[in-house]
């Protein structure tokens, strides 16, 4: 069992969980063809991740019989590469998708109905045993992973022309995940020809090249770590961001409260309804009670407007320093009872065309309040 949580599996097992836990969070924001297909590569992958490691493969041969969790871990692997390839023939073909990815499931019913096959015939001392120099000759064991081993090769390749076809159209941060999972997929087609290289010439021709089963090993695991890498990316990419723009609401939120805090005493009925205490501090919480106070000041000042000069709005852009004097001159008017031209002004500069244009020029206003 210690195997079992060696550095480099629970490195692995972290990056499965992260992958997963993205990907069901996005079927769950829309349950799309293409989303449940890539979401059923990762689970895929990570099943056949766990059934690759001796302590849960053992229970698992116990109980189904020897032979077993081999037959499904590589089962679970082309299971999960067809997914990954539907994804992207859901994507790019449109209604003519489903007769397309019809069609992708005979390889891999192909595939599966072989392994099983060739389980079958491997005599049962051999049956489950990995593939080297003892086992490569039996025509059983010879027969499982060429099978195996080719639809892998097959739907890595595809999986990584699609990639290469995507690349063109896709956003910067998608783009990284995008290549990384095209490098990783490449690396561990290169493992799964070696293995295929080593079985042909051992089981056909005689010698065992041990050095081609060595060279595959390294580049499996180093492509299987690299795609994994290339479909979190996005989503932690994505994650972080959300964190830093709630911070940067949160801080934004505290400095205004001076100015928001004048206007809202010279006139209470611009705070807008408060929302639940609990909604208050859930991520979507935070921008919207940001964006509250934003619009709060804003009506605050268009109210204030008929007491503040024609050209406040751009003295707010230009001396922030001077549009605080006269912010507190016109409320001191206001809460005199002076008269007014009654004419609503602009009160924020004429190039802040979104509440997010709109923030800037109030924070420098509040900030010179506070000073």
């Amino acid at each position: 069992m210690s195997t079992l949580f060696s550095p480099v599996n629970v490195l692995a097992m972290v990056l499965f969980a992260a992958a997963l836990a993205w990907r069901i969070y996005q079927v769950q924001r829309a349950p799309t063809v293409p989303n449940w297909a890539v979401t059923a590569c990762v689970a895929g992958f990570a099943a056949a991740f766990l059934l690759q490691q001796t302590a849960i493969s053992d229970e698992v041969d116990a109980l189904l019989g020897r032979g077993a969790a081999r037959v499904a871990n590589n089962a679970l692997l082309a299971c999960g590469l067809c997914a990954l390839v539907v994804f992207f023939l859901g994507s790019a073909l449109g209604p003519r998708r489903y007769r397309r990815v019809t069609a992708e499931l005979v390889p891999l019913l192909a595939a599966i109905a072989l392994m099983i096959v060739a389980m079958a015939v491997t005599p049962p001392q051999l049956r489950g045993l990995p593939l080297g120099p003892s086992t490569v000759h039996d025509s059983g064991v010879a027969l499982f992973y060429l099978g195996a081993g080719l639809y892998l090769i097959y739907g890595l390749i595809a999986c990584s022309a699609w990639i290469v076809r995507y690349l063109r159209v896709a956003d910067r941060n998608l783009r990284i995940g995008l290549k990384l999972s095209a490098i990783g997929m490449a690396c561990a087609a290169a493992g799964s020809v070696f293995r295929a290289l080593y079985i042909v010439v051992a089981w056909a021709f005689g010698p065992v090249l041990k050095v081609l089963l060595l060279l595959g090993v390294p580049f499996v695991i180093v492509g299987g770590m690299l795609f994994l890498a290339g479909m979190t990316y996005p989503g932690v990419r994505a994650r972080l961001s959300a964190l830093r723009r709630r911070r940067q609401h949160r801080r934004e939120h505290q400095a205004l409260a001076p100015l928001w805090t004048l206007l809202v005493r010279a006139f209470p009925s611009i705070v807008l309804r408060t929302p639940p205490r609990r909604d208050r501090f859930s991520p979507r919480g935070v921008h919207r009670v940001h964006y509250r106070r934003v619009i709060e000041i804003r009506d605050g000042l268009v109210q204030l407007s008929p007491y503040l000069a024609a050209d406040f709005g751009e003295v707010v852009a230009t001396d922030p320093g001077a549009a605080a004097a006269a912010l507190k001159t016109a409320l001191e008017r206001h809460a005199a009872g002076e008269e007014n031209d009654g004419r609503a002004k602009q009160v924020l500069p004429s190039q802040a065309d979104d509440i997010e244009s709109d923030v800037r020029p109030l924070l420098a206003l509040s900030a010179a309040l506070d000073s």
